[in-house]
């Protein structure tokens, strides 16, 4: 692994690690230009090397100039003991739906929404809702819709959904007073239980929740999957509790399970 041969970790805010933070980025351009297996560009987000016009080098003393995309905080995760991929997605849902595609010749419609991500938001300016002269033509008729916008729609038919997101219903029960002394409904909606979900598993971002987290609420609602995944390997589970525990104690976090 890399992130092995580099020993150690090393802090960009520290100026007595610049000239070791140089050699670094100079090996990551070399194997960008030899095009060397990897992600050079997202390893270099990692350690800090990254720069605001995306190129790959170390940062000043007095002009650190890193991108906002920065991410040296998860530096730590370059010395787990247990493997890490960033290409789940890839292989679990993009590769069989382009194999789908391929073989029958049939094009995507999705639900996705431009608000969703920059990627997605940069995609629909470019593309608009219908992509069909892309390399993989699809249409994405939802992608001017806004969460609020879903939210109201679901609210106001009286639509049916799954169970883990709970009730729709308003985040304060405030209303705003208009010009003309009327009072104007602004109010965001929200839903109880869950607001997104995706892969049952994945712990993707996982530390940015609040408690009750996705695992908490797993331990409630789905017992049997919840004891699947924090079972250790040797047991026949998936070994989150040991890797959550790790990442707990190597990134100063605090992940609850």
């Amino acid at each position: 692994m890399l992130g092995a041969c580099f020993g150690r970790r090393v802090c960009v805010e520290e100026p007595e690690n610049l000239e070791e933070l140089q050699e670094l980025a100079n090996i990551l351009n070399e194997r960008k230009n030899n095009r060397e297996g990897g992600s050079n560009q997202r390893l270099a987000q990692m350690l800090g090397l990254l720069t605001s016009d995306q190129t790959i080098e170390a940062p000043t003393e007095n002009t650190p100039n890193r991108s906002s995309f920065s991410l040296e905080k998860y530096q730590f995760m370059l010395e787990a003991p247990f493997e890490i991929s960033n290409k789940c997605c890839n292989v679990m849902k993009k590769a069989p739906v382009h194999a789908y595609a391929k073989e029958t010749g049939r094009k995507p419609i999705t639900g996705q929404m431009a608000e969703e991500s920059r990627l997605r938001t940069q995609k629909w300016l470019q593309a608009g809702c219908n992509a069909f002269d892309s390399k993989h033509p699809i249409s994405n008729p939802m992608s001017f819709w806004t969460e609020q916008d879903v939210l109201q729609y679901i609210k106001q038919n009286n639509i049916k959904i799954a169970s883990v997101y709970g009730e729709i219903t308003y985040e304060s029960d405030q209303m705003d007073i208009c010009e003309f002394g009327l009072a104007e409904d602004v109010r965001k909606l929200k839903t109880t239980g869950c607001n997104r979900t995706g892969c049952m598993f994945c712990a993707y971002g996982c530390h940015l929740e609040k408690s009750p987290n996705r695992f908490e609420r797993m331990k409630e609602t789905h017992p049997k999957q919840y004891d699947y995944i924090m079972r250790p390997k040797d047991k026949g589970g998936l070994g989150y509790k040991e890797i959550i525990d790790w990442i707990n104690e190597h990134g100063n976090m605090n992940i609850k399970y």
